[in-house]
């Protein structure tokens, strides 16, 4: 793995060991940015690319320390990664709670996922399109939708990366700066799996909010799961109408777009707020 840094304090020599963010390596080599000169070492204000993280990538932003010994980077770096696992377990626990609450309550709404694979060219876009998707949320009066990002990494698109989102039906590949293998383009094609190319974050986020308005509330003319014939119209009040129907096949859903028809002509495109189920005696 290569970092570009800037030297802020101090000179980074070949062979130095060092701890960045939650991870740790040793110097096993210095270019210039341009990639054309190899360094012994570096003083302040020098950007550079450092070769030998031992696993992982640093952050965008983290602060690189040049460590004492290699153990004590080790540990370093491990206690890091504990405090960002306990972190990542506090927010699940309070989003689960938030569901359960919601469940309980009767409030809540009915929640989908979008999936996505995010592979950018430098670590900081990877971020910062991840970041900006999982905020995203759509809603209307029975459900919503986030987004949820299965995969988020630099480098090209590879065949992992298509196997992962070939796993979860209608999941997108989001390739922002960088390109897809051949291969990953072969099984791409074969399993279905989209992959589209950005260089613009809001491009990208524009894209998938306009996927979400799709899974939020599919049109009409998306996939059929059934159809009813109306045999009683109730008005209640401030309500409205309420259409006592009978179903003729497949299966009515709370949350479907649904058409009305008279003949051939359309009177009404909407979707079901309520249902309710009345035996006849």
């Amino acid at each position: 793995t290569v970092a570009t840094t800037l030297i802020q304090k101090g000179t980074l020599k070949v062979g130095d060991v060092f701890v960045a963010g939650e991870t740790s390596g040793k110097v096993r080599a210095l270019f210039s940015t341009d990639g054309k000169t190899r360094l012994k070492e570096a003083g302040p204000s020098f950007p550079i690319n450092v070769v030998g993280f031992s696993e992982g990538c640093p952050a965008a932003g983290d602060m690189m320390v040049v460590a004492e010994n290699e153990p004590l980077a080790r540990e370093i770096a491990m206690n890091r990664q504990r405090i960002a696992r306990e972190k990542e377990s506090l927010s699940y626990q309070s989003t689960l709670m938030q569901s359960v609450t919601d469940a309980f309550t009767g409030e809540g709404k009915i929640r989908k996922e979008m999936c996505v694979v995010v592979k950018a060219d430098v670590q900081g876009s990877a971020e910062a399109l991840t970041r900006a998707l999982t905020e995203l949320r759509l809603e209307n009066d029975e459900s919503y939708v986030v987004i949820k990002v299965l995969v988020s990494d630099v480098g090209e698109v590879t065949k992992t990366d298509v196997a992962v989102a070939s796993v979860t039906s209608d999941t997108t590949i989001l390739a922002f700066g960088t390109a897809a293998t051949m291969a990953a383009m072969d099984d791409a094609r074969v399993l279905g799996v989209p992959i589209e190319y950005f260089s613009i974050v809001y491009d990208a986020i524009e894209s998938v909010e306009s996927r979400m308005q799709e899974v939020l509330s599919p049109t009409p003319e998306g996939e059929y799961v059934g159809s009813a014939i109306v045999q009683e119209v109730f008005n209640i009040g401030k309500t409205g109408n309420i259409a006592g129907s009978k179903c003729l096949d497949g299966i009515i859903k709370k949350g479907s777009n649904v058409r009305v028809l008279r003949g051939d002509k359309i009177l009404i495109e909407s979707t079901v707020k309520t249902l309710r189920n009345f035996k006849v005696s």
